[in-house]
């Protein structure tokens, strides 16, 4: 039976593009269509960009017929968070404080894509500037993860909407941003694919800034191969070679430390049988720990975040002078930095930098670091705005795993890992720095091996 046009990748819808057998002002209306019925209270999609879409899909069209395609994906239609600047759109990021802003030109990754010939569908939901791994937004309302018929619980952040459009068929696929696991949290708690890239690989020219040091751009997709080619847009670099990918001799490092600890023991059993297909694919798995990841957290807890602190620095004062511009626990957060020591914020980024290198040393011998991405089920969204300490509890929860690849400057993965009482699990693969190209074959390896996990 024929896949539904929703159903198919984006390099599949592509595909068939350049086939001419879809026409891509076809394509952009059909997602059109479904955006209406699915999201009428505008909770994935905030905005949407329904001129330069169609005037987009009608010059792919053209190219289509005259043999001029752009790319792999000229034509496709994708959505973007609402953090990525939109020439004459409104690009406000989650927030009060932003209200209005409209910027002259797009964002450098937003250029790049239209000249590879994407469609851009429109701004996707997100928390206010992006600092929640949870996906709330008091102000818009949050669509409730699409795995829960019965209760609403969070998708995951803060590329919430992102991860919606991908995983209710909306999008062929979205480009969000992950600063301590905005995109691999949705992705996981989603059941969909997610790439976080070494930072400063793609552009954050144009994006509303969370921490200028720990920003990444990344996209949520249905597959690797989508993700391969979206790097590839994105980023100017080459994609990585998905053909003939195996994992037989690849050596994987599980890591116990900080995720033995913290994940739900029925997450971890899900997860490890994940981790026993690939071992049976030919992956030479070791258990161990990583002092790296114990030892990074604790000089986090000791002197600060420096996603707090760098939002601090650049939203503190304007929100001393609006306290209602952001929602209060997500201001409180940032205001907490001007608690932190001069002498501490230096400590805690030198010794960042430091442990980034003993990373490299402790795991040197390994393809890969592995561990669930997230070591909980998405929680219920009611009672954390009914509760502070209940939201600000769930969003550390949230980032506890993902944050680990930020902080120590990794490229990273998240792939669907079966699923547990109905709730998508989601596995993670870490690589160092600038091994974004080994970490997708791998990851596409994997990806392979799990299929049988996920039907």
């Amino acid at each position: 039976m024929t896949k539904a046009w929703h159903e198919m990748t984006a390099l599949e819808l592509g595909h068939l593009i350049g086939e001419c057998a879809i026409d891509p002002i076809d394509l952009a209306q059909y997602f059109y269509d479904r955006i209406e019925k699915a999201d009428p209270q505008k909770r994935i999609y905030v905005r949407l960009t329904k001129e330069r879409a169609l005037a987009e899909a009608a010059a792919a069209s053209e190219r289509a017929k005259n043999g001029t395609r752009r790319s792999p994906l000229d034509g496709v239609s994708i959505s973007w968070k609402d953090l990525f600047d939109t020439a004459g759109v409104a690009t406000e990021a989650g927030a009060p404080l932003l209200e209005g802003r409209i910027p002259s030109e797009d964002a450098e990754c937003l250029k790049r894509a239209t000249r590879a010939g994407l469609v851009c569908l429109g701004k996707t939901n997100m928390p206010d500037i992006a600092f929640s791994g949870i996906g709330v937004n008091a102000w818009t309302g949050t669509g409730p993860n699409p795995h829960d018929k019965t209760v609403d619980r969070v998708p995951g952040g803060s590329s919430a909407g992102a991860a919606l459009s991908v995983a209710q068929g909306l999008a062929a696929a979205g480009i969000g941003s992950d600063t301590a696991g905005s995109v691999r949290i949705p992705a996981s708690w989603c059941g969909i694919t997610g790439l976080k890239v070494t930072h400063d690989v793609i552009s954050l020219k144009g994006v509303v800034p969370l921490s200028y040091s720990q920003d990444t751009i990344g996209p949520l997709t249905k597959d690797i191969a989508d993700a391969n080619a979206l790097y590839a847009i994105l980023s100017g670099e080459p994609a990585a070679d998905l053909q003939g990918v195996s994992l037989q001799g690849v050596r994987i490092l599980r890591a116990t430390s900080q995720f033995d600890e913290l994940t739900d023991p029925s997450i971890m059993a899900k997860f490890k049988e994940g981790l026993a297909l690939l071992e049976a694919a030919g992956a030479e798995v070791t258990e161990g720990p990583v002092q790296a990841f114990d030892d990074v957290i604790d000089l986090s807890a000791k002197q600060g975040s420096p996603a707090a602190i760098e939002a601090c620095m650049m939203y503190g004062e304007r929100l001393h002078a609006n306290p209602d511009g952001m929602y209060a626990p997500i201001t409180q957060r940032i205001l907490a930095a001007e608690n932190y020591s001069a002498v501490g914020i230096t400590a805690l980024f030198d010794g960042m930098k430091r442990l980034e290198q003993e990373y490299l040393e402790q795991t040197a011998g390994y393809d890969l670091v592995v561990g669930p991405t997230q070591p909980q089920h998405p929680p219920e969204i009611a009672p954390l705005l009914e509760n502070v300490d209940a939201y600000l509890a769930a969003t550390l929860m949230s980032i506890s795993l993902t944050r680990l690849g930020n902080l120590l400057k990794l490229c990273a993965t998240t792939l669907p890992c079966g699923k547990l009482d109905g709730l998508p699990v989601g596995m993670m693969l870490m690589a160092p720095a600038h091994h974004e190209g080994k970490l997708l074959r791998l990851s596409a390896a994997a990806e392979n091996v799990l299929t049988s996990m996920n039907a």
